[in-house]
Order: structure tokens, then sequence, then C-alpha cells
């Protein structure tokens, strides 16, 4: 696909679909006339020729104005489609809208009357025939395009020793590694050579070796390829993601496995939540660390984020069985997420709850104490709807954690105070610069931020899941009446 010339300034209007695919329609007639050389030298990337490609290989010369027009009617149109902006990466939906287009241009010659001549003219009717062809094309290829799949994303959960089962929080399924396995890995041949690494008959390099020497089955490389994947992770997390394209998929897949986590990671401490991790998380690290005294001499140091949590044998799976109803409660409104965001958005409540939840899931697991104070400074406005008003926040803390205003015993920190320390005197001052935060000792204001945080996921989520069970049309009214509602439910003994 053609590069677009970069367009500055104030936002453009929206233009007629019908005028820009009259715009690049007409320039690639043009640029059909012209010699091949002239046409190349007209690209300022040569990798990337002006041109408009269709869903079957050919493509349609074009200069810069068909181009252009052509990224103009893919911008447009993705901002209209919600759906599709779900379901398609901006990458993938400029092949989608480009190729519509190649298609649209490619059948053309059907809008022509069989007795028009050559001289004729066509009209407005013809290029509305055209955006029609333009949309029904679109939305052919995206159905072609878009998949079902069963993501999986390798995770540290618990170790071993602790024999948690599978469970599941909502849409995501947590499997252990071996569960998994025989779940999944169906293909008896594939099946031999993954048992033989898991078991330690045989180690992955060799299976590597052995794959290099011709001929190689399939089933070998479809067991490397699970192998490799897996590494050393003993948990692997499940979520179908149905009709989306291929890079949409796994995004949204990430996204949904990090909130599964992050309300996991809500029944223990913060020390011990950064240490749930998936694949690919980018706060689990290694680090070498390398410096020379004043003498010359080198010092050598490490540091690492041990992953997965354990505890006396078996502990933790009596702990995970004992927080089923918050993990139920939480995955009712996980799944309420993901079914709203197949097309568009989630249903208010639930789209501030998963926010919060991921800015909180965040903050657990930032190395920065100042930019940890900002997430959660961001997940309590973001929890309680307050709009940036500091006050409004202390109302809606209030609700969820002193329903009744029971004076704050002496020595303790007071909701009020909590917000305060988190929001007022955190997150808007870190963020507007108010306050220098990147060398500043803040442990005890992040530490506010977690206790305030996961106080208020406690009561916020069982009351969210209850209110929609209730009354599913809490969800159809607007967010303020929601919310009052909710506040109204979490005050209720």
């Amino acid at each position: 696909m053609a590069r677009s010339t970069k367009i500055g300034g104030p936002k453009l209007p929206v233009e007629p679909e019908a005028k820009l695919l009259e715009t690049i329609l007409d320039d690639v007639l043009q640029t059909g006339a012209m010699p091949a050389r002239q046409w190349l030298a007209l690209s300022q990337f040569p990798l990337a020729p002006l041109a408009i490609p269709t869903a079957s290989g050919r493509e349609y010369h074009a200069t810069q104005t068909g181009v252009d027009a052509a990224h103009r009617l893919t911008q447009q149109t993705r901002q209209k489609r919600e759906d599709l902006r779900q379901r398609f990466t901006p990458q993938e939906f400029d092949r989608l809208s480009f190729n519509a287009i190649g298609e649209t241009i490619l059948n053309a010659r059907a809008h022509v009357p069989a007795e028009a001549q050559p001289s004729d003219i066509v009209d407005e009717t013809f290029y509305a025939a055209l955006a029609d062809d333009y949309s029904t094309y679109l939305n052919t290829l995206a159905s072609q395009a878009g998949q079902d799949v069963d993501r999986h994303i390798p995770c540290h959960l618990f170790q071993s020793d602790q024999s948690v089962p599978a469970f599941d929080v909502g849409p995501v399924a947590f499997r252990p590694r071996t569960g998994w396995i025989a779940q999944f890995v169906t293909d008896p041949a594939m099946r031999e050579y993954i048992d033989r690494v898991e078991a330690g008959t045989q180690s992955l390099e060799d299976l590597g070796r052995q794959a290099l020497q011709p001929p190689i089955p399939r089933p070998l490389i479809n067991a490397l390829s699970v192998l490799r994947s897996m590494r050393g992770y003993p948990w692997i997390a499940t979520v179908r993601i149905a009709g989306h394209g291929v890079a949409q998929s796994h995004h949204k897949a990430t996204i949904f496995v990090d909130l599964a986590l992050n309300a996991i990671g809500l029944r223990f401490r913060a020390d011990d939540a950064r240490r749930l991790i998936r694949a690919g998380q980018r706060h689990a690290f290694t680090e070498e660390r390398l410096a020379t005294s004043t003498a010359g001499a080198f010092l050598h140091g490490w540091s690492v984020q041990m992953p997965g949590l354990s505890s006396r044998p078996r502990a933790l799976a009596a702990k995970m069985a004992a927080e089923r109803p918050f993990l139920d409660a939480a995955g009712y409104l996980l799944q309420a997420y993901v079914d709203g965001r197949q097309t568009g958005r989630a249903p208010h409540l639930v789209e501030r709850w998963a926010n919060a939840l991921f800015w909180t899931g965040e903050a657990r697991r930032e190395g920065s104490d100042f930019l940890a104070v900002v997430d959660y400074g961001c997940a309590a406005d973001g929890l309680s709807n307050a709009g940036g008003v500091a006050s409004e926040m202390t109302d809606f803390a209030e609700a969820a954690l002193n329903p009744r205003g029971a004076p704050t015993p002496a020595g303790s920190v007071s909701v009020a105070e909590a917000v305060n320390t988190v929001y007022r005197e955190g997150r808007n001052k870190l963020a507007h610069g108010e306050q220098p935060g990147l060398l500043e000792d803040m442990a005890a204001s992040r530490a506010t931020g977690d206790a305030l945080l996961t106080h208020l996921f406690d009561a916020v989520t069982f009351a969210v899941a209850d209110l929609i069970k209730r009354d599913p049309r809490v969800l159809e009214v607007a967010e303020d009446h929601a919310y009052r509602a909710l506040e109204a439910a979490l005050r209720r003994p």
C-alpha cells in the first residue's frame, strides 16, 4: 500500500464517499495511460509505489492525488465503523479498505450501461453505486479476514507445589501446563514429541536439531512451535477471540489476560501480585548491573523479579478456593467487557471498572513509586466517575468503604485523607509537574494508593456485578444515573 503525504493543520472535513471514489477513479484512469517509468518516478518511496491493490492481487497505478483520496476514505470509514475498529488494527483495516477500493474499481464497469459510448459522461448515480460497492466489499473482506481463535498466553501464577487446579476468571481460562497440553494438543504424533521434552527424555535443543534434518515431519515443527511458545511458563491462559484480525485478536487477548491477572492479584499483597505475569509483560525483568570503583575495579550485581507464587504446600490452592466468590464476580464483569468490546464499547459501569482495574494492575507492577501513585490516582478517578473532582471521588469512596460514616480510629488514615494523598497530592501534582517525583521517596503514598484501590475493588466489584444481575436496565440509563444507583447499592447494609 502506498504511503500518504503527511497532512498538517486543522482536522479536514468529512468528504462524501462518492466524491472520494470519483477522485480515485479519475486519477487511476489518467495514470493508466502514463508510461511506467514516469509513474514510478512519482513515488517518493521506491519500495511503496503509488497504487491501489485489489484482493485478488492486481493493482491500479495512481498518483499521490488518488492515494491521498484513498487514505482519506479509509480514515473516514474507520472513524465511522466502530465495529471494524474493534476487530482490526489500523494497519489491518488499511489493507482491507484499500483492497475494497481496488475491488470497487475492478468492478466499476458493471454500473456503466451496455449501450454507453466512450464519450458519455457518467452521473452522480454511478459514483453513488461505487460507494455502495465499496461498503459491500469492505464488509465481505472484513468477514473473510476475521477469524475465531483461542488465544493462548503463557503465564506465571503459582508454583507446582501449590497444586492449584485449573480455574476460570470469566472468559479467561487458566490451565496448568500439563492440563493445557492434554486439552489442546490432540495430534498424537505432535503430542509424542512434546511429551518427550516435558518428561526430560529429550531436550528442546536436541528436538530443534532434529528438525534441521530433512525430511521434517509437520508434527515436529508444530511441537517445536508450541514448546518454544510455552518456554518455562507453568501456566497457560486461554481466551476465545471471535471474528478479529490476527494482530488485533492477539492484542485484545493480552489485555483480557492482564485484566484477569489483575483481578487475581487483588486478592494478594502488592509484592506478590506483581509476580503474576504473562509472557511479554514489560514489567517482568532481569537486570545485570555493572559499575567500576574509582580504583578501576569492576563491581558486578544483578536484580531479578522472581515470577510465580509459592507458600506452604497446597496453601494457595485453599486460598484460591476461598477467593472464588470475588473471582466469580470479577469474571462476570470481565465477560461483559469482552462481549461489549466485540463490536464497540462495553456498558459504562463495566468500562470504568475494567479501565480502573488495568490502571491498578499497572500501578502494582510498576517499578517507580512516582508512576505508581499517578496510576492509582487515575484508577480512583475512573472507578468513581468523578471526572477529576476530588470531592466526588471522596463521596464515592466513602459510600464504598465507610457507608455509615463511622469516625476514623486514632492513628488511622481516613477515606478522605487517602483520596487526598493519592489524587490531590499524588496524581494531580505529579502529573502537572507541581511536585517532583522521580527521585523522591513516595513509598507511603504508594502504599496508601494500593490500600485505597484494593479495598474499593473489593466493594465495587461485588456491587456492580450484583446490580447488573438484579436489574440489567441500569446499563441502559445515563452514566450519572447508573453511578447514583451504584452508590445507593454500596451504602445499603
